[in-house]
């Protein structure tokens, strides 16, 4: 018990069971260490409701919002997500290349307009079928701005490359053949399948890139890379010239290393049309030039299209942001007209028809609210009643102008369905935290956390960032923890050559110059010793840390016969940083103490009531 409100062991079992497997820390895998985090947490809470931080208009708002986001990941039909999901994996393991032919018609057309466009486009299905050239049909019937450049061929592509309902007719139809017509958004179409091939799978490549940018010219990267090139060639380690001259550096310190990737998947034909056509695991390209600089690949594996339990997720999330999410919808909706015992009102539909003019679609109708028909229920969903007026105005509310829409027939058939979704989502939606227990315990969690975030940013948060006298005092305290490393300015020099480094170094303890030493050195096209300064701290890497702190000291390293020779030309003695250059990490550790304090304070504010005999059952349910 905290402060004599029961806490429950179903909610410590609950919230320790979902976060166990993220906690890096071993010891809050510990029951009782993790007690001492969940009493925390509960006491926490009671001081922001002893605040009243759950009033709060902010804090209420807020609220309302995160479980109007939350309730659509439960506002779906699961089951006929997963077959989606499904389909969709199975059509990214191939790609089609098709042609259509599209008739245009908008979606809330007239009947005599839908009719007219759909004989449109049979006819050219007809006379195609009789024997007609595709493309010279295509080019006569089809009102896609492009035909005339592409004969209605649109290339090749895979699952979420075009609308569902499209795609849905080019995977299913053989090759050779013509689909039947079929209706997207855009109109009537037909599709002939020009020939289907099976997906590439993925690559894994490691890369070093020299890029343009300010200070280097298109030119200057080309011989640059021509000399890195020039060192691969020498046998020099590709992973060691990646880690040290690539200058992409999320990568470099990688050894080059790019997650594996497929087709279409980065935003440079050039380096995938490069990193594909290597076929042997160690092979590696000769410079490929994109938009960002000049690359060398190197294939490190070929790799099988990915398994389905490995892309789910990411379909999943596709799936929400396509057109086929309709289908989901449409699916859930159905299931919960089932729960409800919902059916359609044709009675409805047939009166609206009559008392809803034409002039809809130009000015705004006025709802005859003194008809007694107005009274009259449409439907009801559990306990909620819907009445003809109701309809009426939500008919009032749409702007019929804007729906595309130009029959009134149409245009109150789709009200209809709109309204009849509308109500029984907004229904399902208010009730979801009585009908679903996950949704009931999620929000509660959301619930917890805004008040802690609101408590926490005025308690700790707040005054870390506004105490400006108490943080520097906190500073002077313990800045001896605050240090900042010894670090080198230095020389480097790379080969392969053994010989070339050994005339590098004698070069150097000469007193020569970098580029003395290039001019000496650098005589032959292929064997060549690749110069540059960098600056390094002590302990950041393994060359780093083997400094002595002396100027002028040369250490040589040799990784995979690849020769690094580096002289220190500056050293620069470590030494407690400014509070200024370690203000962020002055405020995470003030928190931090700030927080330890307040909470003893809590403990003695609130009381805490520990049932040891239902700890021990806890412990022995969770076999720790």
């Amino acid at each position: 018990m905290i402060n004599n409100s029961p806490v429950y062991t179903s909610e410590f079992k609950r919230v320790y069971l979902k976060n166990i497997d993220l906690v890096k820390d071993e010891s809050q895998k510990d029951i009782d260490e993790y007690l001492e985090l969940f009493i925390n947490y509960k006491l926490k809470l009671a001081e922001a409701k002893e605040q009243g931080l759950n009033k709060k208009e902010s804090y209420i708002k807020e609220l309302e919002g995160y479980k109007k986001q939350l309730s659509s990941g439960y506002l779906t039909d699961t089951k006929a997500s997963d077959a989606l999901v499904k389909e969709a994996y199975d059509r990214l393991q191939e790609r089609v290349n098709a042609s259509h032919i599209l008739v245009q018609v908008q979606s809330g057309a007239s009947p005599k307009d839908t009719l007219a466009a759909y004989q449109r486009i049979t006819e050219a299905r007809n006379k195609i079928s009789s024997g007609a050239d595709f493309k010279e049909i295509a080019v006569q019937y089809s009102q896609d701005p492009s035909v005339n450049k592409n004969g209605g061929n649109l290339g090749w592509f895979s699952a979420f490359r075009m609308v569902y309902a499209f795609e849905q007719a080019a995977f299913t139809t053989k090759v050779g053949d013509v689909s039947e017509p079929f209706k997207t958004r855009f109109g009537y179409h037909i599709v002939k399948v020009n020939d289907k091939q099976k997906a590439l799978g993925e690559v894994t490549v490691a890369h070093i890139m020299v890029a343009f940018n300010k200070e280097r010219t298109e030119t200057q990267a080309e011989e640059r890379i021509k000399e890195i090139s020039s060192q691969l060639k020498q046998n020099a380690s590709f992973e060691s010239l990646a880690k040290q001259y690539s200058d992409d550096r999320n990568t470099a310190v990688n050894e080059g290393k790019i997650n594996r990737f497929g087709q279409g998947a980065l935003n440079s034909e050039n380096f995938e049309k490069a990193a594909f056509a290597l076929q042997v695991s160690g092979e590696v390209s000769a410079p490929v030039k994109t938009k960002y600089g000049w690359h060398i690949i190197k294939l490190l594996e070929k790799h099988s299209p990915k398994t389905f339990e490995e892309l789910k997720g990411e379909l999943t999330q596709k799936i929400k942001k396509d057109s086929r999410s309709q289908l989901i919808t449409k699916s859930f909706i159905n299931s919960l007209k089932e729960k409800y015992v919902l059916k359609r009102n044709e009675e409805t539909i047939t009166y609206f028809k009559k008392i809803v003019p034409s002039t809809i679609f130009k000015e705004k109708w006025e709802v005859p609210t003194n008809d007694p028909m107005m009274e009259k229920s449409i439907f009801s969903i559990g306990d909620q009643g819907y009445l003809y007026l109701d309809f009426a105005k939500f008919i009032q509310q749409r702007d019929a102008g804007k729906t595309g829409i130009s029959d009134v027939s149409v245009y109150v058939e789709t009200m209809y369905d709109e309204y009849e979704s509308a109500q029984l989502l907004q229904y399902y939606e208010e009730h979801l935290e009585e009908d679903n227990q996950e949704f009931a315990n999620v929000i509660s969690e959301y619930r917890d956390g805004l008040l802690l975030f609101d408590l926490m940013e005025s308690k700790i948060w707040n005054a870390a960032k506004t105490d400006s006298v108490g943080l520097k005092k906190f500073y002077e305290s313990r800045k001896d923890t605050y240090l900042l490393e010894e670090t080198y300015t230095v020389i480097k020099a790379s080969s392969s050559n053994q010989e070339l480094i050994e005339k590098v170094k004698v070069l150097i303890e000469k007193g020569k110059s970098t580029e003395e030493i290039k001019k000496e050195v650098n005589t032959s096209d292929t064997d060549k010793v690749f110069f540059s300064e960098e600056e390094l701290t002590k302990g950041e890497t393994p060359i780093a840390s083997s400094f002595t702190g002396e100027k002028g000291q040369i250490v040589s390293v040799n990784e995979n016969n690849y020769i690094t020779l580096v002289k220190v030309e500056e050293v620069t003695p470590a030494r407690i940083k400014t509070f200024e250059e370690t203000k962020g990490k002055v405020i995470n550790d003030f928190q931090e103490d700030l927080e330890k304090k307040w909470l003893n304070e809590l403990r003695k504010k609130y009381s805490v009531e520990l049932n040891k005999k239902t700890l021990k059952k806890i412990k022995k349910d969770l076999s720790i």
